[in-house]
Parts: C-alpha cells; structure tokens; sequence
C-alpha cells in the first residue's frame, strides 16, 4: 500500500506500476492510470466487465453472461502483474517489418508481456445523445490506426498458434483471391473498386475465428447528468471489446457505394484483410506502409469513430444505463488526497474535483 502522506490510486502500487507520483496525475495521464485503477477494483471486488464480443450470428453485442473475468483481462493478482503504460508489446515487434506505435497498456507476468490493452475512457452521454431520453445515451468512441493495428496483430498471432494451424490455412484460402485481386494497395479507384470482396472476405474470416478472440480494447464509462459536469449516482463501470469485435466495427458502418471514393471504414478494411494475409503468409507485415501509411484520399490521424448513437447499439446492457459502481467508489479509487493533484481542465478531472469537493472536510 502507499504511504499515507503520498496521493496514490487504488492498487497502483511501486511493485507493478511505471507511473507513480505527479505521473499519475497529469493531463493524460490521468485518462490511463485511473482506468488501470478501476480495473484492478473490479478484480478484487470479483466484478466481471461487459464483454462485447462478435457473436455466432455475426453480430458484435454486450454479452450477456460473464464471459471474462477481470483476472482474464488485466492478469490475476497472485501472479503480481507488472502495468507498462505506453510501450509495445514485446511478442508482436516481431510480426512487423519495421517499429510499430506503442499501445496504451501492456501487461507483463513474470518478466514476459502477456497482454496489450488499448484503454478509451468515456462519458455516458456524449454530446450526440446528451439530448435524448436516458434509455439512449451512449459514449463516443475514437480509434487509433495504431489500435486497429493491435485489434489485427492479436487475431493473427492466435491465428499463428501451432493448435490453430487448420484455421490459419482455411483464413489464407479465404483471403488469398481478394488479396492477389489487388495490385496496388495505395489507389483509390483499385480498393473502391473491390469494396465488397473485401468486405465479404473479412466477414468470412472474423466469422470463423469466433472461438479465439480475445480481451483487447477496455472501455471504462462515467456517467454524468447530462453534459454537466455532475457525476450520475450510479457512475462507474467497464466495457472490454474483444480483438474481432474491433475488426468487425468498420464492416458494420461501411455501406457506402460512392464511385472512386474510400471512407475511413472501407480503408480500414482493405488495411486488415492486406496485413492480415501478408502475416499469415509470410511471417510479418509493413505497418509503417499499412496503418500509417494507405491515406486513400482519408487524413491517417485516426482510423475512425463512432459517436453515442452507434455505440449504444453495441454495448446495449443494463450496466450502461445502472453502471456497477456508485460515484462514491471514488473514495476507494483516489488515495491520500490525489484529487487535489488533478487539474480541472478537462471534463473527466472537473467533474471528479466537483465531487471530492462536496464531500465534508475531515
């Protein structure tokens, strides 16, 4: 535990965490640490998160049973995890030809990485739903090229498992037509002009793949009133996105029949069913040419991203709308006074402030 005179949050101890001290706190900082601390409550609590996941009928949902501890998701306490903040995940360096972005979270047991987390906080409701009724709010949701990067690695890597051989040679079938189809990966009228095959391709292969996707994408939510900066009663919880739900997103939201145009969805697609082949077939990929690379008349500063109104639809569950933990949970996350570490210009550290200020003083 941290010394009382230190502001600390829950279970971020020196023996597992990077960042400690003024770390913990700062502007984005913040946005990471307080997740791994929300997370690592909910595994001493035995809270399972909302696992969402692409399901036997294609769909991705919140599912509806306990599919995955939290001990599944961040490493069980009795193995003493080690949480890196910002760092690549050692076992992937190898599947590409050149160095690849850091991800949010990497965790490490016994010496070795074990897991890599992307980590979004977000605020239930966003300002897309913020108008509507209760029953409708849902939170934004931005992803990272760098993230879908890691959403692909992941499912290649499981792919490449000696006990998956079978499925990785059936994937390859199903890919290797739509992939040789494809000269130039970089022109618009090329992709634009393959866009179902590709898409129909992708499909088949997440489709098939459903048995081993795995924890990748934690998505804590806050709740608030409205858009004021009034933390909700009922406040806290977690949603963690499997590796294949990730991949299946631009799928759902790419249904646009523009002549020689490639939206970001479409892009993303192309980006997966070329990485995805290239690492099954020959062992690694390009990421700098494929996720930080491929524009295809898009800016590459994100992948793409949804807004309230969509994500509701997939993380439709009870814990959206009666999150698990009370806004009171607070006095358990922030230790030793760190809400005073906290600058209150964004609206996740205002909205915590206000609360720990309307507390009595002891």
């Amino acid at each position: 535990m941290p010394s009382p005179s230190v502001p600390a949050l829950y279970g971020l101890a020196n023996s597992n965490s990077s960042r400690q001290g003024k770390d913990l706190w700062g502007k984005n900082q913040f946005n990471s640490t307080f997740p791994l601390a929300l997370c690592l409550m909910m595994r001493d609590d035995g809270v399972p998160p909302v696992a969402v996941v692409l399901n036997s009928g294609g769909k991705v949902a919140a599912d509806r049973s306990s599919r995955w501890s939290m001990e599944e998701v961040i490493g069980a306490k009795r193995d003493n995890p080690y949480y890196h903040f910002e760092k690549t995940f050692d076992a992937y360096e190898k599947l590409s030809r050149n160095e690849v972005e850091k991800i949010d979270l990497v965790v490490s047991v016994s010496g070795k990485d074990w897991r890599p987390l992307e980590v979004k906080l977000t605020v239930v409701p966003d300002s897309s739903t913020a108008r509507k009724p209760r029953s409708e709010w849902g939170p934004e949701l931005v992803l990272r090229p760098v993230s879908s990067a890691y959403a692909m690695m992941g499912l290649a890597s499981s792919l490449s498992e000696a006990r998956n051989a079978t499925l990785k040679a059936d994937v390859m079938s199903d890919i290797r037509p739509t992939y040789n189809a494809i000269q130039d990966w970089t022109n618009i009228v090329e992709i634009a002009s393959n866009r179902e095959p590709l898409r129909d391709t992708l499909s088949v292969v997440l489709d098939k793949t459903l048995q081993i996707q795995k924890p990748f994408l934690i998505q804590p939510i806050w709740r608030t009133e409205g858009q004021a900066p009034v933390l909700a009663t009922q406040c806290f919880d977690l949603f963690v996105w499997s590796d294949a739900a990730v991949m299946r997103l631009p799928i759902d939201l790419s249904h646009e029949a523009t002549p020689n145009r490639v939206t970001r969805h479409m892009r993303e697609i192309a980006r997966h069913v070329r990485a995805l082949y290239d690492i099954l077939n020959n062992g690694d990929f390009d990421y700098r040419a494929t996720y930080a690379g491929m524009p295809l008349g898009n800016q590459t500063d994100k992948a793409f991203a949804m807004t309230g109104n969509l994500t509701r639809r997939y993380l439709a569950h009870t814990r959206l709308s009666i999150p698990h933990y009370k806004q009171d949970v607070l006095d358990r996350l922030i230790l030793n006074g760190g809400g005073n570490e906290l600058k209150p210009e964004r609206r996740f550290d205002a909205a915590v402030v206000a609360y720990l200020s309307s507390k009595p003083q002891p």
